[in-house]
């Protein structure tokens, strides 16, 4: 009887204390970390550069930020990225919290954490050929995490005598995080369908340039649901004007594949297959037929 009655204590003790859940391993943190990660679009206030973060010790820091679409590509979200550095008895922590919009994140983590895993130090982070390298110590075991990033764009590089191109690991693509929900266009709120194609006069032009290279209107690119590309249509030293949608350039009726910004009919401004010749349209803007 005695020793049912302290079973009985011991049961009602640890109904009696907090549910903790179980540590995540870095290897469940680095799954659940890279399949939300490689969408990602932009990586922001980045304020170390392949460095041991060793300040503040023991206090809760921001690293990094990023721009990720949500399931289905229709809205953005935020990830807030903490590090806590180990100091004493302070647990070294690395801490993401997930906001549901794309906002700012603030320097100390508040609400519910996405992901924590705990016993790090000696955190490096460095971002390098489109690639996001997370390297520290667990538990004093040195673990490296590298995620690739193909969404990641810097801008649009011009050279001399070369086509305009992506600052981009693969130009012209863009990982895409679809389900349903991407094509329920009641629910939608971005520019644009996956079908859009200016061959059939349905693309969207999210920003014009006019012949003075001045911008008309508002841009509104980054509301493109697939994306947007670039044409050739005036000399402008910040390019043309942009249309949302997957880009065809270079087929029939599409427009002509970027090769500087200077336009004249018939040159190599633009670039189209070999049976098609780079031609103004109406619009002033290249296409081959």
């Amino acid at each position: 009887m005695k020793y049912l009655l302290l079973t009985l204590m011991i049961l009602l003790l640890q109904a009696c204390l907090p549910f903790q859940e179980a540590e995540v391993s870095p290897e469940e943190a680095e799954m659940k970390i890279y399949n939300e990660w490689i969408f990602a679009f932009k990586v922001q206030d980045l304020k170390v550069n392949d460095q041991i973060i060793t300040r503040p010790p023991g206090i809760e820091q921001l690293i990094f930020r990023l721009v990720i679409p949500t399931p289905g590509g229709v809205n953005f979200k935020t990830q807030c990225v903490y590090y806590q550095v180990p100091y004493k008895k302070i647990m070294g922590l690395l801490k993401i919290v997930e906001q549901k919009n794309v906002s700012s994140c603030s320097e100390v983590s508040s609400g519910d954490s996405w992901l924590e895993l705990i016993h790090l130090s000696d955190l490096k982070v460095k971002l390098v050929n489109f690639k996001l390298i997370l390297d520290f110590k667990y538990k004093n075991q040195k673990k490296v995490w590298t995620f690739l990033l193909p969404n990641i764009e810097n801008g649009v590089i011009h050279e001399k005598y070369q086509a305009v191109k992506e600052r981009k690991i693969f130009p012209g693509l863009t990982l895409l995080r679809i389900n349903d929900e991407s094509f329920a266009n009641g629910r939608n709120n971005y520019l644009g369908k996956l079908s859009d194609r200016m061959s059939r006069g349905t693309a969207i032009r999210c920003q014009q340039v006019d012949k003075n290279c001045q911008n008309v209107g508002e841009n509104r690119c980054d509301s493109c649901a697939y994306g947007w590309y670039q044409v050739v249509d005036y000399t402008c030293p910040q390019g043309g004007s942009k249309f949302c949608g997957q880009n065809h350039c270079g087929e029939k009726n599409e427009p002509a594949c970027l090769r500087g910004t200077k336009v004249v009919e018939g040159s190599d401004s633009g670039i189209c297959q070999s049976d098609l010749s780079a031609v103004l349209n109406a619009d002033h803007v290249l296409v081959c037929q």
